[in-house]
């Protein structure tokens, strides 16, 4: 079975008048990577400011795509991200690089086609994926003698590449990809898991934030994965109060979207470990991240924003219950906790070791009919390591949370320290008290009145409690 690898580029340092310069692109890409490298994809490189100042220029664009292709393996998926200023001319799509030039004529003659169809019809990747987040505001294209990017995404894509590779626009034709500015506020108050000063591409920012927030362990279809998107770039479009209609993403390829998973599929072998492959010309900004086996997801950059949030249940609407990122306890994770304490007995730390490492573990769970915090692992090894109640909740009644919720607290979620699972809690304690006061105040009587955080979650209930 093929892996999941990916190749994210960013052109953000331009210096040319009339493109405006995008410096939440490296922000992007780099919390992007680190989510796709916590999600299991084998190889992750992110090409972004380059140090010494050089450019993210024509040639080296093109060579890092056509590398990535080569160098891709039967039956693995590869992803290839585009984020930068857009041009379309003469029926093609043209990602602008950063070292165009104003007397480059005609204009488009110096940016990077977004084609490589020969490469495409050579590489032996199983399916290509390109995320195209470059029909860009923020660029004067009456100056360049093109027709900008309101023809974006109309190019002909021939018939065999149509059942081999897909195109995700960030936008439709006639739209823009709109980008949030430092000094952009949300309008409506609610948490929406950015945080003031943050910068970034709608489009981009919404991949990172559904990938991550998608259940461990659960596929996700492409199709399934194009409409959390939307939903999550229709929520940021609206959260900070954007001019006209979203932006809708468009999927151009004949791939059966419902079959063809975003994500490394359950069961799917890891990658094995190995040094990163020598691509030419590396350099610091060309970040080879590899997975290691079942490696615990990397944190994203804490510069750019929060960590991104859960998914609403799939029946639910829109982003309701904010889960911090934890992760369950399956059985492969027990044996690779086991292993761990088989090492530590080699070691010399023997099954105390063992049984001190689980003592720095913490999960959610429940208990009875309520949740509590559990100190250890949810299952046992050699006697060792079974969960103890760290902390009961009986204020979090599971009949008022959702039942998506009572789901994963059944199989219980995992975090890697006390501090993340009480977050979890706090935002279960909300959810519950919410959907009790909601029932109590349907029921007649006395009214309950709601907390500031119990209304921002409270439509939840009825449609989700069971």
């Amino acid at each position: 079975m093929g892996h999941h690898r990916a190749l994210l580029i960013g052109a953000s340092d331009y210096e040319m008048r009339g493109i405006q310069p995008l410096p939440f692109v490296p922000g992007d890409l780099t919390r992007l990577g680190a989510v796709l490298t916590g999600r299991g994809f084998a190889d992750v490189q992110v090409l972004a400011r380059r140090p010494g100042g050089k450019q993210i220029s024509a040639n080296y664009i093109n060579a890092r795509v056509i590398g990535f292709l080569r160098r891709v393996r039967p039956g693995d998926t590869a992803f290839i991200l585009l984020s930068g200023h857009g041009v379309h001319a003469r029926g093609q799509d043209f990602l602008v690089p950063e070292d165009i030039d104003e007397d480059v004529h005609p204009f488009e003659s110096g940016c990077v086609p977004i084609d490589w169809r020969r490469h495409l019809d050579e590489t032996p990747a199983d399916h290509v994926v390109f995320l195209i987040d470059a029909c860009r505001e923020g660029i004067e294209q009456d100056s360049m003698s093109v027709a900008g990017v309101r023809e974006w995404g109309r190019q002909q894509i021939s018939a065999a590449l149509r059942r081999k590779v897909a195109y995700l626009y960030g936008c439709s034709p006639a739209q823009l990809s709109l980008f949030v500015r430092p000094h952009e506020q949300v309008r409506d108050g609610r948490d929406h898991g950015t945080r003031p000063g943050e910068s970034f591409s709608i489009f981009s920012r919404s991949i990172a934030d559904v990938v991550a927030a998608h259940p461990h362990g659960r596929p996700l279809a492409l199709a399934e994965f194009r409409d959390a998107v939307q939903d999550r770039v229709t929520e940021l479009h609206r959260a900070y109060g954007k001019k006209g209609d979203p932006q809708l993403l468009r999927i151009v390829s004949d791939i059966p979207t419902h079959d063809f998973f975003f994500l490394p599929r359950p069961g799917a072998a890891p990658a094995p470990h190995q040094n990163p492959s020598p691509w030419p010309g590396r350099d610091t900004a060309a970040m080879s991240i590899v997975a290691m086996p079942e490696a615990a997801p990397t944190p994203s950059a804490p510069a750019f924003g929060p960590p991104p949030t859960m998914p609403p249940p799939p029946s639910g609407e829109g982003w309701r219950f904010r889960w911090p990122r934890g992760r369950r306890w399956t059985r492969r994770r027990i044996l690779i906790a086991a292993l761990t304490g088989v090492c530590l007995t080699a070691m010399g730390g023997g099954l105390f070791g063992f049984y001190q490492w689980t003592q720095t573990q913490y999960y959610v769970g429940k208990d009875g009919d309520h949740v509590a915090l559990y100190r250890g692992i949810s299952d046992t090894f050699a006697g060792i390591g079974k969960g103890s109640v760290d902390r009961t909740h009986p204020e979090i009644e599971l009949k008022y949370l959702s039942l998506y919720q009572q789901s994963n607290i059944e199989d219980t979620i995992a975090y890697e320290s006390r501090s993340e699972a009480q977050a979890a809690i706090n935002q279960l304690s909300v959810q519950a008290s919410a959907c009790k006061k909601n029932a109590e105040n349907q029921a007649g009587g006395n009214k309950v009145t709601l907390s500031k955080e119990e209304q921002q979650v409270v439509g939840a209930c009825e449609s989700e409690t069971s």
